[in-house]
């Protein structure tokens, strides 16, 4: 009776006893609980303590293997073909009620493995029959996207599940040494899990299917012009792979970076150990597998710039087997019983289907004959190609001149390609003597740009386009570009990095090397990009100079682009337009907007 006397204690006392007492026995499961129950005593530290917290959280949660026995139960599921069953309960696993300093369970390799093959596999894709097939897609992306989110590339060995393992032969049919990515194959083997029993994980998957990754990349934009339906799928998986290989060489660019710091010893020897952090990283085994030279490097531009042309489509070809196979239309073998059935007025529905069958026999008889004497009379008497189609635009100067960026696939297309080519471009500038020095790879950059059509050519050079390029990427990317357009007569300058006075004296007043419109039009378009990229670094000042540089480039490009042939006068007018429109811009940035 004493004790209920008492004074009545808080609410928070109690909640701060009871986690008191917890955390003398999980000391580090409650040491953020215990943190905000005292913010809620001390409401004025409450802000302070939210950010100490998210500052001290590391970026990922630390991981943990799959139990044995929820690893087996998924895995029977997948064999068992209930994808999202096992899908969602891998989601599930990883992310219900965890706090983010606990350990997360990851799904196992062969798990993450399966799941990008679902993703895009023409059996749960274009050709998926039922609900769990149809829905198992975003089922994978879902999980796929939380692994990476919440643990990371390198905690989840994205190196290992994401790992290419049925070629042991070259692509000329020699044999090979073994790499470090079949050894990662035979650690996705040897992980101590029974392997998967389903084709989708072992002789159909993604991993076993392809080359390599340039095989897959090279596949997915040629669909992108030409294969709408498997394009709507392919997008996705290099959207989600671009996430994948963005993070992850961030993540170890930063761990790089942070043992440079801490050494004690900075030495180039020392460099080079730490530099192995940045070879670890999924990008970097990707541009090193298979061959080694320049010409890895070409066959990687090519993958990133395919456009479905047949030597494209030769190179990098369909994936899985009959990947473009569509699913038979079942329309013709539908009866329609919705009929209505009245006998008085002599309609029996479909009940006298069998003699309806019977007809339909000997009409498509008839339709087969038909149709053979309509090929032998074709092949006597060939088809005359129609006027309307004859437009004089299916020459090569055509394909300059498309009206959009479709000949690449469209923006979606072209912005995955930017993101890939930027990664190329970060490797190739911290690891340039193991992969291929930065002034090589902005000349294979350019020459697969160059020809590009003007749509396309466009939205790589304008930095207002497409945002993927850093901006000092994208002013190494126009500089090039205006070395290899310009005329032979242009000077040279000694200053190694691009400034008011270098383009001043060697690109704004002068025409692209060759006659044609198109030419001196992307001369104009790069030296556009150029000026709106020095003055939104603050390196621009408009000074009478700049602008009588500007006034002589344009009056030199339009003057020899006036002297091209002839032969393709309605392209050349089209491109023509463009080259005025530019012009125009030209004088708009340097005598209103950026005054």
């Amino acid at each position: 009776m004493a004790m209920m006397s008492r004074t009545k204690p808080s609410v928070v006392s109690i909640s701060i006893a009871a986690i008191r007492h917890a955390r003398s026995l999980f000391p580090t499961q409650t040491a953020f609980a215990f943190s905000s129950c005292l913010a809620l005593e001390h409401p004025s530290t409450t802000l302070a303590m939210e950010k100490q917290g998210r500052a001290s959280l590391p970026p990922y949660r630390p991981a943990e293997a799959l139990p044995f026995e929820l690893a087996q139960h998924c895995g029977i599921y997948f064999e068992e073909k209930l994808y999202t069953q096992a899908l969602n309960l891998l989601s599930n696993i990883l992310v219900s009620g965890a706090p983010a300093w606990s350990r997360a369970f990851v799904p196992s390799s062969a798990h993450l493995a399966i799941a990008v093959t679902l993703l895009v596999h023409p059996t749960t894709t274009t050709r998926a029959k039922t609900a769990e097939e149809k829905e198992a897609p975003s089922a994978a992306l879902r999980l796929l996207r939380l692994v990476n989110t919440y643990v990371g590339s390198i905690s989840a060995r994205f190196d290992v599940a994401f790992s290419f393992t049925h070629f042991v032969s070259s692509r000329h049919g020699t044999r090979r040494r073994v790499t470090e990515e079949e050894e990662l194959s035979n650690e996705l083997q040897d992980d101590g899990m029974k392997p998967i029993d389903s084709t989708l994980a072992q002789s159909a998957s993604l991993w076993s299917r392809a080359e390599d990754f340039w095989h897959v990349v090279g596949w997915a934009f040629n669909c992108s012009v030409l294969h709408p339906e498997r394009w709507e799928r392919w997008h996705l998986w290099l959207q989600f792979m671009c996430e994948v290989l963005e993070d992850d060489w961030k993540e170890r660019l930063r761990r790089f970076e942070d043992a440079m710091a801490e050494d004690t010893d900075p030495t180039a020897s020392r460099q080079v150990q730490h530099e192995q952090i940045l070879k670890e990283s999924l990008i970097f085994r990707y541009l090193t597998s298979g061959s080694v030279g320049y010409g890895r490097s070409r066959r990687i531009l090519r993958a990133i710039l395919a456009d479905g042309s047949p030597s494209s489509v030769n190179e990098f070809h369909e994936v899985f087997k009959n990947e473009l196979k569509m699913p038979k239309k079942e329309t013709e073998n539908l009866k329609k019983r919705a009929a209505q059935v009245n006998i008085d007025e002599d309609q029996y529905g479909d009940y006298l289907s069998n003699e309806d069958d019977d007809g339909s026999e000997d009409s498509a008889e008839i339709k087969k004959e038909d149709a053979l004497r309509k090929s032998k009379r074709s092949k006597k008497t060939p088809r005359k190609p129609d006027s309307d189609a004859d437009t004089g635009l299916d020459s090569p100067g055509s394909l300059q001149l498309d009206g959009s960026v479709s000949s690449l696939g469209g923006f979606t297309s072209l912005a995955l390609r930017q993101r890939l080519m930027s990664l190329l471009s970060n490797v190739s500038d911290h690891l340039p003597t193991s992969f291929i020095a930065l002034e090589d790879l902005y000349h294979l950059f350019v020459e697969n740009i160059r020809h590009l059509s003007l749509p396309a050519f466009h939205a790589f050079i304008s930095p207002s386009t497409l945002p993927h390029f850093s901006p000092e990427a994208q002013t190494t990317l126009c500089e090039f570009m205006l070395f290899h357009l310009r005329e032979s007569s242009a000077p040279d300058s000694g200053e190694e990095y691009l400034n008011q006075e270098k383009l001043e004296k060697c690109f704004l007043p002068y025409a692209a090397s060759s006659t044609g419109v198109i030419d001196n039009t992307k001369m104009s378009i790069a030296l556009e990009s150029l000026l709106v990229l020095l003055a939104e670094g603050d390196l621009l000042e408009v000074t009478p100079e700049l602008k009588k540089a500007v006034e002589e480039g344009i009056a030199a490009r339009a003057a020899k682009a006036q002297t091209d042939n002839r032969k393709n006068r309605k392209v050349d007018n089209i491109a023509y337009s463009w080259l005025m429109e530019s012009a125009e811009r030209l004088m708009f940035l340097v005598n209103s907007l950026l005054v």
